[in-house]
């Protein structure tokens, strides 16, 4: 586990009065830099916690904060069969002028992606499929300039029932074959002695073509040996370069751990990928690229790499959250970004224009091509328009290809056999627990 020292332990008394995720939580604390206390709460007690901690205001923006520090631990359980509790406890927080999410109410277990379905506002800006995305863990202790998930990490502990939950969506959708797990957290971080990530992979391991996807930037793997996993968990690490590593995401692993990492869950008999995301040009980003493709293939055969730039805001937002280290960017591309301000298509790919986006992702696939001519290479959360440019050179096409989380993007897989849009089809009725979203729907009786 990483060593850590967070200004508080906190634990919902669901937490606590079960002797299995008490132990959990206990593990954890006893692994900190300096071992503290664990304060039981409960739903009562919540407007008192938010003012004590400013819960609602710790997430922000790394790079904007005077300081940083580790996040508060927060553990918390799913109310799988008491979701009208938990909205009637939305409510009476936003009523109050809480208004909290999905980690403090005990909800958000999974949801339905509508990736370029109706209702997504994102249509047709990117090529991302519809499917059940699932959680454990909102919030980071990474510190990444550009990230606001610092500040609280919560972690939902009850997995047993989690899990039986999951087999129920995956019974009802058998066309869902991979599940991305927390693209909002690194479940790695707290293992094993939290023990969720772990229960969860033993979980997978017992399945017949199923596969849990976990990213991660972390550098702590040595532990993953000794789970019964099957092969049924892939592992795939967001890379970045030694300056962006170090500089710009100083809490996470090095370019060199990562890698390294990774090593290490491959030997242990996990699949493999990489996704070099959010790719910022530094400066020598070219050298810097080169190397780090070369130091992959050194060390590991991932059987997938995928690409994407920093995307998803502002120019004006970018440099407000890297100002502190603005200078190691590639001052041509920040020109260029500065310039594209105002003549923006897809808000989803600014602040680079789509020409620097493009030379980023030819080098990258050029330096690949060098190493592994066969290798499946995609675009991540690109736009169309990107898609089609690279379509020719990545041998895939929007419609069919493979990619590091897709729902069917299953180990060893070269291109897809359908379009995955043909069977990307929700079919649970509206039981599925967990599903809402947090306080908007809690409140929306008010």
């Amino acid at each position: 586990m990483y060593k850590m020292s967070p200004p508080a332990v906190l634990a919902h008394e669901s937490v606590m009065k079960n002797p299995a995720y008490r132990a959990g939580v206990e593990r954890v604390v006893a692994a900190l830099a300096q071992p503290r206390p664990v304060e039981t709460y409960a739903d009562a007690d919540l407007p008192d916690l938010i003012r004590k901690y400013r819960l609602l205001e710790r997430r922000v923006p790394m790079g904007c904060l005077e300081t940083v520090e580790d996040p508060i631990l927060l553990f918390n359980t799913f109310r799988f069969n008491n979701e009208a509790e938990a909205a009637a406890l939305g409510k009476r927080l936003a009523e109050q002028g809480f208004r909290v999410g999905h980690d403090l109410l005990g909800l958000g277990a999974f949801h339905w992606a509508n990736y370029n379905l109706e209702g997504d506002p994102a249509r047709l800006h990117k090529v991302c499929r519809p499917c059940w995305r699932i959680h454990l863990q909102v919030g980071c202790m990474h510190r990444c300039a550009y990230c606001p998930l610092g500040g609280l990490l919560a972690c939902m502990v009850n997995v047993d029932e989690y899990c039986r939950h999951l087999k129920t969506i995956m019974d009802r959708h058998p066309w869902q074959k991979t599940f991305l797990l927390d693209d909002d957290a690194d479940p790695p971080a707290l293992e094993p002695e939290l023990g969720s990530l772990s229960e969860l992979i033993t979980f997978f391991g017992t399945l017949d073509q199923r596969y849990l996807v976990v990213h991660t930037k972390t550098w702590n793997t040595g532990w993953l040996g000794g789970l019964k996993h099957n092969g049924n968990s892939i592992f795939v690490w967001s890379l970045s370069g030694p300056t962006q590593s170090r500089v710009i995401e100083p809490n996470a692993g090095t370019t060199e751990e990562r890698i390294e990492a990774a090593r290490v869950a491959q030997a242990a008999g996990y699949p493999i990928r990489y996704k070099f995301k959010p790719i910022l040009p530094v400066r020598n980003w070219r050298r810097e690229a080169a190397e780090t493709v070369a130091r992959v293939f050194e060390r590991t055969r991932p059987d997938m790499i995928s690409l994407c730039c920093f995307m998803w805001m502002s120019y004006e937002e970018m440099t407000k959250r890297l100002h502190k280290v603005i200078d190691v960017l590639d001052p041509d591309c920040l020109k260029r970004a500065e310039a594209y301000q105002g003549k923006v298509d897809n808000p989803y790919t600014q602040p680079f224009p789509d020409d620097v986006r493009a030379e980023i992702y030819d080098h990258y696939l050029t330096e690949i091509r060098k190493h592994d001519a066969t290798i499946p290479v995609s675009l991540s959360t690109e736009s169309f328009q990107m898609w089609t440019h690279f379509a020719p050179k990545l041998g895939m096409t929007a419609s069919n290809y493979v990619c590091g989380c897709g729902p069917q993007s299953v180990p060893g897989a070269k291109k897809l056999d359908c379009s995955a849009f043909s069977v990307a089809v929700r079919n649970d009725g509206g039981t599925v627990p967990c599903v809402r979203p947090p306080w908007q729907d809690a409140i929306a009786s008010k």
